[in-house]
């Protein structure tokens, strides 16, 4: 009898070994296949995010995809580490993005700024060879230029920054009135 349990004992001990390779091999095989789509989905949200308000919210759904796995994959040793990288990646990748977004966002308000001065310097000067009130209302009313400046200021609105509109828009407001003391 001792002898026949012994025999069980060492078939129940080589069938759960050999369980546990397979499940170990199944593990690593799906966490290869989870692993190769979450990057896809990380490429994928790369190339999609055009804003940094899309890179924030691509991060946010990315982030729970990786905690996912992390819930799934998380107590195997030998996983662990890659999914910290991975996490580590992840936020680098959408930072810098997100970096690259905010700056050309600025440079992109600070061409349109630039551009609102000039024209605003013209219609300044067209402005001041006004003799009239109801010329300078004309003026002011329908020419193409103070139209642009009025684009511009919506352009710079759109794109976020509301304290520069709103400068060019005070300026250009503030035109009629400050030529209007000449009469």
């Amino acid at each position: 009898i001792g002898e026949v349990f012994s025999q069980l004992n060492r078939a129940r001990a080589i069938v759960q070994q050999r369980g546990k390779e397979l499940r170990g091999a199944e593990g690593r095989a799906e966490f290869g296949a989870q692993a190769r789509l979450f990057a896809q989905a990380v490429q994928s949200a790369l190339a999609v995010a055009d804003s940094p308000e899309r890179c924030d919210q691509a991060l946010s759904r990315l982030l729970v995809q990786l905690e996912e796995l992390e819930g799934r994959f998380g107590e195997l040793d030998e996983f662990a580490a890659d999914l910290a990288a991975r996490r580590e990646e992840l936020n680098d990748a959408f930072g810098a993005k997100r970096q690259t977004l905010l700056d050309e966002r600025q440079r992109r308000a600070g061409n349109l700024l630039a551009a609102a001065e000039r024209i605003l310097q013209g219609v300044q000067r067209r402005a001041r060879t006004f003799t009239a009130p109801e010329e300078l209302n004309a003026f002011f009313a329908g020419d193409t230029m103070v139209a642009k400046v009025r684009e511009l200021v919506g352009q710079l609105r759109e794109l976020g920054d509301t304290v520069k509109a709103d400068e060019v828009d005070g300026k250009l407001k503030g035109g009629p009135e400050r030529y209007f003391a000449r009469f």
